[in-house]
């Protein structure tokens, strides 16, 4: 063997005994805890659900009922009501001008303006703050989305609180990786050491449970960062209008007959206001793909579509890009060793395949319009993707062969309106012919 060859088998090796390392370090722990407490997006969803549906409960009771619970400790839990008037946070700041703001947001908590003026107020705040606190600014700025009032604002101080968090995330951990390494970095300029450097991890020095989730978190923290590094600009650039959950609602068929049994029904502008809510409720999805904490919203409202536009592709398209965006972010926890993530990639995908497939049947094979290459082009994708893991998605090649040959005829359709798909119809080619040659198990005799 070369010194090269020798020098390369010795990276594997040790790079192999890290990751097991971290792994084994994360694993002891899974069973009781996430291994990623501050970057479980789930969990932040059921809060802000919580939080929610507890100003939705307040806004329909009654005004008597309203003063019942602000005199006694009926009705949403402390914690709740504080995140409801925004006073959590602006306990915390003190910054001028917020008690107001919050008394705005005690009589109205639904109201976007004062919601997002506080949020600004706070992100002008210079000083530093635990990492709760930015969560909990995290969730509040979230609050005007999941109400259903969807502005350029509301979504902007959205991602904007999310990056922070992912920022505040990032710098902690840094610190807490220089205290454990303090021995190793005598006369350094610890200011002058990146993150990414501490994050590597000696295989020949064991680590204990601590470090190995400070790392997996920094990891990941820094991967999200980079992957929304654009959503301001998005934002800018493709939320241009607001739109309230109530429009789409307002597209229901069910709806639609009761306004045209009140007289209510508009004539001549109906299929354009249609047509621009769904516009409006798609550019909304494709942002809210890119930010983990607002998927449930994402998928209410692609749900909602899917009952108005039933015959269209657009709807479950979303849907699927929304279920691809959490599979890749459980992709990306496997690849970075963290195996407690492999239940969910299973059921994740599935739910990938469904919407994918939905929308395939609304588009034409045969025939395919400029509107289609967009599906047809996910979906030959999506096939591929199955393809390269489905050996950690435990997929049998007989399923992934099948959903392969869907991806082939959705790629050449692709391909006869657009040539850029030709490379990825090669690789399908490819995989087909690499499963069709897998000799299959024999057969025992009894």
């Amino acid at each position: 063997m070369s010194d090269k060859e020798e020098l390369i088998s010795q990276g594997a090796a040790a790079s192999r005994k890290q990751a097991g390392m971290v792994n084994k370090a994360l694993q002891s722990r899974a069973s009781s805890t996430s291994p990623i407490p501050n970057l479980n997006f789930l969990d932040f969803q059921r809060k802000i659900i919580l939080i929610t549906e507890d100003i939705k409960k307040l806004r329909k009771s009654s005004f008597l009922m309203k003063m019942k619970n602000t005199l006694t400790s009926s009705g949403p839990s402390l914690d709740g009501k504080s995140h409801m008037d925004g006073s959590l946070l602006a306990k915390t700041s003190k910054k001028p001008g917020l008690d107001s703001i919050v008394s705005e947001l005690s009589k109205d908590p639904t109201s976007t303006t004062s919601r997002v003026k506080l949020i600004r107020t706070l992100m002008q705040d210079q000083r530093q703050y635990n990492l709760q606190y930015y969560k909990d600014l995290m969730i509040q700025a979230s609050l005007p989305v999941y109400l259903g009032h969807i502005t350029p604002a509301s979504l902007q101080v959205a991602s904007q609180t999310y990056r922070i968090y992912l920022r505040q995330l990032i710098a902690e951990h840094k610190k807490k990786l220089l205290i454990v390494r303090s021995s190793q970095l005598k006369n350094v300029n610890i200011d002058m050491i990146p993150v990414e450097s501490l994050i590597q991890v000696d295989p020949d020095q064991p680590i204990g449970d601590e470090e190995a989730r400070i790392i997996l978190e920094t990891k990941l923290a820094l991967k999200l960062l980079d992957f929304s590094r654009s959503l301001d600009s998005e934002i800018r650039a493709n939320i241009t209008m607001p739109l309230e959950m109530t429009e789409i609602e307002q597209l229901s068929p069910r709806h639609g007959a009761v306004m045209e049994f009140l007289g209510n029904k508009e004539i001549g502008s109906t299929y354009n206001k249609h047509q621009l809510i769904i516009r409006k409720a798609i550019s909304v999805m494709d942002i809210v793909k890119h930010i983990p904490f607002l998927h449930s919203l994402g998928l209410k409202m692609a749900d909602k579509l899917e009952e108005v536009e039933r015959k269209m592709p657009g709807p479950f398209l979303m849907e699927g890009r929304i279920h691809m965006q959490a599979m890749k972010l459980l992709t990306l926890r496997m690849m970075m060793d963290e195996y407690t993530a492999k239940n969910a990639l299973t059921p994740t995908f599935k739910k990938v395949v469904v919407a994918y497939r939905k929308a395939l049947k609304r588009t034409s094979l045969s025939d395919p319009h400029r509107t289609d290459i967009p599906v047809l082009g996910e979906f030959a994708q999506v096939s591929y993707y199955s393809f390269q893991h489905r050996k950690v998605m435990r997929l049998t090649n007989q399923g992934v062969l099948e959903m392969l040959k869907l991806g082939k005829k959705a790629v050449d359709a692709a391909t006869l309106v657009n040539r850029q798909y030709s490379k990825l119809q090669m690789q399908i080619l490819t995989a087909i012919s690499s499963l069709e040659n897998v000799p299959k198990p024999a057969v025992k005799s009894k």
